[in-house]
């Protein structure tokens, strides 16, 4: 911003002032349009924001629906697995083994609120609605923590199998051990089933907001 002198000689109080009011309104009107300018752009980048978190939300919230799906049949697999174990616990071999550690998993995607944060739309935005959005940005982290954790287990639990080529053939030792894990692992996700509850309602409320 430049402030250029008078071009005519100030020959009075009067041409003094007359020149202190003209550069006082002109600096005045020029911090009102840069005012007006970065008001504009950050209402853009809030509004941007909310849109991409939005949108984030939902394509989470399609996420949560075949997780959750994804969740119940991997323990009635883990029922299965854990009722064979058990007869080969009890000394009866299997005619058909099919023991089988697998899991599916879609992380919960967080680039939307992460951008967020690093352009500073958060620091104009209502301070409610940033707690809201960081709760749950939190709990679907926390969700998918535990998601590879499970993933981290089932691996631990199925690597006997990786050594014998027939379930048949393991031994007491080896079926206790992988009988607990899976039993464990069973536990795990019944916890991780109801963490994801509060994840689901926090989705619908956002969703659901004007």
């Amino acid at each position: 911003m430049d402030v250029h002198p008078p071009e005519e000689p100030i020959r009075s109080w009067k041409d003094f002032l007359v020149h202190l009011a003209t550069i006082t309104i002109g600096l005045l009107i020029a911090l009102a349009l840069e005012a007006a300018v970065e008001s504009i752009h950050y209402r853009t980048l809030v509004r941007e924001a909310r849109e991409n978190l939005r949108h984030e939300m939902a394509e989470n919230q399609k996420l949560y629906d075949k997780n959750a799906l994804e969740l119940q049949r991997s323990r009635e697999r883990l029922q299965h697995d854990i009722a064979q174990l058990r007869e080969l616990r009890s000394g009866r071999k299997l005619a058909h083994p099919d023991l089988h550690f697998s899991w599916s998993w879609d992380s919960y995607a967080d680039a939307a609120w992460k951008s967020a944060r690093d352009t500073g739309a958060t620091s104009h935005m209502d301070l409610q609605a940033v707690e809201d959005y960081d709760g749950l940005y939190s709990q679907q982290s926390f969700v998918n923590e535990g998601a590879i954790g499970v993933f981290q287990d089932q691996a631990r639990a199925a690597a006997p199998l990786r050594v014998v080529d027939d379930p048949n053939l393991l031994t007491p030792g080896e079926i206790e051990s992988m009988l607990v894990a899976t039993a464990q692992i069973d536990v795990r996700i019944e916890t991780l089933q109801s963490l994801m509850k509060p994840l689901e309602q926090s989705f619908r409320e956002h969703l659901n907001a004007p």
